[in-house]
């Protein structure tokens, strides 16, 4: 046999076995699309990955979409300065990720404090169904990920604003 139909044998094959299990119709299959990145926070199509969360060991926690019941700034979820933290809890239900909020970080921003306008604007907080504790991300686009982030809640929750 030559190459050429060696190739196209095996594509063919290829293309069977996907019928034959149902993957091309199986979202699980499909690839993640990144639609925000940044040091904090990952947004894609399967839902959102927060950097830097888990306590000691700066893992990653990722929540699918259809596990979010809102995401909100936190100036729009009213948030105040004591329930905000590095990382970890402060006196809220919202566990922060590891990041510079009150501090500017000094690898980007140079040193000095970042105003309570610019923390409230640059952090997020999520509901995530059947937890208590929200989950809370820094991030340094605000607008261009909420931006993505209500494109998202839309087309996967039809009741969200």
């Amino acid at each position: 046999m030559t190459s050429a139909r060696i190739e196209a044998s095996e594509s063919s094959a290829s293309a069977n076995l996907a019928a034959d299990i149902g993957e091309s119709q199986d979202a699980s299959f499909t690839e993640s699309v990144v639609l925000y990145e940044d040091n904090y926070l990952l947004v894609t199509n399967k839902g959102i990955t927060i950097h830097r969360y888990y306590f000691p060991f700066l893992s990653d926690r990722f929540v699918p979409w259809d596990q979010i019941e809102y995401i909100k700034t936190a100036k729009d979820l009213g948030v105040k300065w004591y329930q905000i933290k590095e990382w970890g809890t402060a006196l809220s239900d919202i566990w922060w990720n590891c990041a510079w909020r009150f501090f500017k970080d000094p690898f980007q921003d140079g040193l000095g404090f970042n105003s309570m306008e610019h923390i409230l604007k640059h952090n997020i907080v999520i509901k995530v169904t059947g937890c208590k504790t929200l989950p809370g991300s820094c991030v340094r686009n605000p607008e261009k990920a909420m931006a993505e982030i209500s494109k998202l809640m839309r087309q996967h929750h039809s009741h969200s604003n």
